[in-house]
């Protein structure tokens, strides 16, 4: 788009041609970045409060049109570092207290883009202290003529990520399970059940003391059904 447009071009972004960038990225174990603001107008710290290292991207994009409204960049780190979440089912971090298990609501809506950023941060989640991680997914809507392969590149995607155990809901997001499965997913890794109600029974029966699961669809799949049951359930069947 650079080069579509008369007016003066700001990138952002983690190269190091990027006029506004992120430097020396690390997530700690509830996934939540912290980088290094780098810009012409100085350099800065940020540690984020959201979860999932996407965010680095929109707190840059964020961050340079502040900058170029010329706010300090000193305020500018201090003010993202203290953003917080404002919608509901967005990646909203739950634990049960009882069991220590770890709920990711993002079932607000879904693409493939977003559905990618959202497996890789159950897997930042789940990766320290070996915590099982489980992907409980459903359809992307609105997506006409490449429904098909999207679904089905999340599903070899989650398998890559070495998500331990992928349910998906209902048929029309069957294309993950057939992805998971042809990218080599084995047993009961992957699973095809085929409504909400489905998924709960089988998380309240398997699911064990410390696991991550991730809750994640567009709206018309109502997956935030699932999250609401987890959170609301105190005993896990499935522990010893």
């Amino acid at each position: 788009m650079a080069s579509r447009t008369s007016a003066r071009v700001v990138f952002v972004g983690e190269s190091p041609d990027a006029t506004v960038r992120a430097e020396d990225v690390r997530l700690d174990d509830e996934a939540r970045a912290s980088f290094r603001l780098v810009a012409p107008q100085g350099t800065a710290d940020v540690t984020l409060a959201l979860h999932g290292e996407h965010h680095v991207g929109n707190a840059l994009t964020a961050a340079a049109i502040a900058l170029e409204a010329g706010t300090p960049v000193d305020q500018v780190a201090a003010r993202l570092s203290t953003a917080e979440r404002r919608s509901a089912r967005r990646m909203e971090v739950s634990t049960r207290a009882t069991d220590g298990v770890t709920v990711l609501n993002d079932s607000y809506n879904a693409n493939p883009e977003s559905m990618k950023a959202a497996l890789k941060t159950l897997a930042s989640m789940a990766r320290p202290g070996g915590r099982r991680s489980w992907a409980v997914l459903s359809e992307m809507g609105e997506l006409g003529t490449d429904s098909v392969s999207a679904h089905d590149e999340i599903g070899r995607l989650a398998v890559r990520l070495n998500i331990n155990r992928l349910v998906v809901v209902g048929d029309a997001a069957a294309p993950m399970h057939t992805g998971a499965s042809h990218e080599g997913s084995w047993g009961e890794e992957s699973v095809l059940v085929p409504d909400t109600d489905a998924a709960i029974a089988l998380l309240r029966d398997e699911l064990r003391p410390d696991d991550v699961v991730l809750v994640k669809a567009s709206k018309v799949a109502e997956l935030w059904r699932v999250a609401d049951a987890l959170l609301q359930g105190t005993e896990l069947e499935g522990a010893e």
